[in-house]
């Protein structure tokens, strides 16, 4: 239960690390012509108010990418206790 706390964790950060460079990624190569960068950002903000534009699809996100970062994890910590290293986090 550890190592999936852990992992679910690990996830739920990592998605909302990165959601604000995926929307801007996503959103430079939407209509398969890039864009500069700071009209980008303007775009966004100008769909919605402050920072929350950023984090439009942040549920979506969670459940597909959260699911997958949390299986790695898990997936790595049995591998490495199946040849004998302890488990993560252990000492």
């Amino acid at each position: 239960m550890v190592s999936f706390g852990s992992a679910a964790c690990a996830a739920v950060l990592a998605c909302f690390s990165s959601q604000p460079g995926d929307m801007i990624l996503t959103q430079t190569y939407k209509n398969k012509t890039p864009k500069k960068f700071i009209n980008v950002i303007k775009e966004i903000k100008a769909s919605s108010p402050g920072l929350s534009g950023f984090f439009v699809g942040t549920q979506a996100r969670l459940v597909h990418v959260g699911i997958i970062i949390t299986s790695q994890l898990m997936i790595y910590d049995v591998v490495k206790q199946a040849v004998g290293l302890k488990a993560t986090g252990a000492h």
